[in-house]
């Protein structure tokens, strides 16, 4: 959503609706579904006939608005995406009972064979900084009454309550330990 007290963005916004390609463009929009971070693709593609070596379609995005055709980003991650997540949610379920029962593509013969459901946890290599919250309560990082030093010398400890776009998020309380 645009800034609506910034003068430049308003101006854009009123650029944009009398452009005379706008319909084009908000088509474009309504395609993608929502998605708030389209991938914006140019180029051409040329349709050839191999046997004759005529041309059979040509297409192009320099006549589209902006020089770009957009399309839907197609992220299942939620935090990045809510309208493309949506969109593909129910696919993580189609797959696994195709893996299970057979469909899409996989034979039905895979019901017979054991199954096994492996979830594996990356490894860690230590403390990071993280937000934490409680009940819609920031809590402080990583407090610790009687925080010992590790062997750099650095408190294993954190009593800030980080904001979201902190960027010590995710950085380690000792990187050389790390």
């Amino acid at each position: 959503m645009p800034n609506l007290t910034d003068p430049h963005a308003v101006a854009g916004m009123i650029a944009r609706l009398h452009d005379p390609h706008y319909e084009r463009w908000a088509s474009q929009i309504r395609r993608t579904g929502g998605c708030q971070q389209p991938i914006h693709l140019r180029g051409k593609v040329e349709h050839w006939d191999p046997a004759t070596g005529t041309l059979l379609h040509r297409y192009s995005t320099h006549l589209e608005p902006d020089g770009v055709l957009r399309v839907a980003c197609k992220t299942r991650r939620a935090t990045r995406c809510p309208s493309c997540a949506e969109t593909y949610r129910a696919d993580t379920y189609q797959l696994v009972r195709a893996g299970l029962v057979g469909g899409k593509g996989v034979p039905d013969s895979v019901s017979a064979h054991p199954c096994l459901f492996v979830t594996l946890t990356a490894p860690s290599f230590g403390i990071v900084h993280t937000r934490r919250q409680r009940d819609g309560k920031l809590l402080p990082c990583h407090p610790r009454r009687d925080a010992g030093t590790c062997r750099h010398g650095r408190v294993m400890s954190c009593t800030i309550r980080h904001g979201v776009d902190e960027p010590r998020l995710g950085e380690p309380l000792c990187p050389e330990c790390y």
